[in-house]
C-alpha cells in the first residue's frame, strides 16, 4: 500500500521529487504544497496536517491510503507565524513579498498538484489582542468584537491572503488552494502541557506555552468563560466572513481558492488541549473532514480508488462553506 512522505527539508523534497519522476509515479503520487501555522505544526500532538500525512492506526489496519494514492508534502509550516506581515517579528509573517518569492520558486520548479493553508489565527490574539483591548473595561462580547473589527484588522489580514492567493494562482491558475476554519475553542485562559511525552526534552527549556487569548481579555470582557467563548465565536465567525468567505468569492482566483469550515464539531472540553489546540484526537476528527474535501480537489487519478468511493459516500456531510 502506497504511503505518504511527510518532507519539510527542501533537499530530501527534491531528491524524493525526483526519485518518483525517475520511476514514473508523478501521476499517480500528489505533490502538495503546505504553509501555515501551529494547526499544521504544533508538536503537542499529531495535529491537522499530520493526520493527513500520516495514517491513523484504525486506517492502517482496514489497508486504507489515507490521502490518495500516498503523497508527497512540501511543509515549511512553523507555529506562532502570523498571515498578515507585521513589525516586530517580520520573519513571521507567512504571506510577505520575500517568503512569497521563495515559495514561488518551488511551487512554478515541481509540479504541485495543491496548496494547503493555514493562517489567520495568530494574528488576532496574544500581544495584539491586548493592545486591541488596552484601555476597555465592562465590555460584553459583541462590544468587544466591534473594537477589533474597528481595528481594521480582518481587512489586514485579507490582504494578505490575497498577495498570497493572487501570487500563486497567477503562476498556476489551475492549482488549488486550499484554507480551512478554526474551531471554536472553550478553554480561554487553559495554557499548553508540556510534557516528554510531546516536546520531548524540548519540554525541560521552555517554561510556557500559552494562553494566548484569556488574560488579554479578562480585563475587557466581563462574564467569565462563557462571556469569552462568545466572543472567541464572533472571532472566528468574523474570520470566516470577513477572510475567508470573500476571497471564495473573489473573481481574480477562478474559483481555485476554498476552504473547510471546521467550525462546530469539538465541542466537549476534552477534545482541546489547550486555548487554541485540538487534542491528537480532535484535530484527527478534524483531518477527516479536511482530507475528503482535499481529496475531492486532486486529479482523480491522484485520489485512490479507495477515496473516490470515500468522496462519494461521505461527500453530503462535508461543508466547504
Amino acid at each position: 500500500m502506497p504511503q505518504s512522505s511527510a518532507l519539510s527539508q527542501r533537499g530530501q523534497f527534491r531528491q524524493m521529487y525526483m526519485g518518483l519522476k525517475a520511476q514514473h509515479r508523478l501521476d499517480s503520487t500528489p505533490v502538495i504544497l503546505c504553509e501555515g501555522d501551529s494547526w499544521f505544526s504544533t508538536p503537542l500532538a499529531m495535529n491537522l496536517l499530520d493526520w493527513i500525512v500520516s495514517p491513523a492506526p484504525e486506517d492502517e489496519e482496514r489497508g486504507v491510503p489515507q490521502f490518495g494514492n500516498g503523497g508527497l508534502f512540501f511543509r515549511v509550516e512553523r507555529s506562532g507565524d502570523q498571515a498578515a506581515p507585521q513589525k516586530e517579528h517580520p520573519g513571521r509573517s507567512m504571506f510577505t513579498k520575500d517568503n512569497v518569492d521563495d515559495l514561488l520558486g518551488w511551487f512554478t520548479r515541481y509540479a504541485f498538484d495543491a496548496v494547503l493553508l493555514s493562517a489567520g489565527g495568530n494574528d488576532f490574539v496574544d500581544t495584539w489582542l491586548h493592545r486591541a483591548l488596552a484601555g476597555k473595561t465592562g465590555l460584553n462580547a459583541r462590544q468587544a468584537f466591534d473594537a477589533i473589527v474597528a481595528t481594521g484588522r480582518y481587512d489586514e489580514v485579507r490582504e494578505a491572503y490575497a498577495y498570497f492567493v493572487g501570487a500563486f494562482h497567477k503562476a498556476r491558475p489551475d492549482v488549488p488552494i486550499l484554507a480551512h476554519t478554526y474551531d471554536y475553542p472553550r478553554l480561554i485562559g487553559t495554557e499548553a502541557a508540556l510534557g516528554l511525552g510531546n516536546l520531548g526534552v524540548a519540554a525541560l527549556l521552555k517554561k510556557s506555552m500559552g494562553p494566548w487569548i484569556g488574560p488579554n481579555i479578562e480585563h475587557a470582557i466581563d462574564g467569565g468563560i462563557e462571556a469569552w467563548r462568545e466572543f472567541a465565536r464572533l472571532l472566528i465567525d468574523g474570520f470566516v466572513e470577513r477572510v475567508l468567505h470573500p476571497l471564495k468569492q473573489d473573481a481574480r482566483f477562478g474559483g481555485m481558492f476554498d476552504y473547510v469550515d471546521l467550525r462546530g464539531n469539538l465541542t466537549a472540553d476534552t477534545q482541546w488541549h489547550d486555548e487554541m489546540h485540538p487534542t491528537e484526537a480532535g484535530f484527527h476528527e478534524l483531518a477527516v473532514i479536511f482530507r475528503t474535501v482535499l481529496l475531492a480537489k486532486l486529479p482523480p487519478g491522484k485520489r485512490g480508488a479507495e477515496n473516490n468511493d470515500a468522496i462519494g459516500r461521505r461527500g453530503h456531510d462535508v461543508v466547504t462553506a
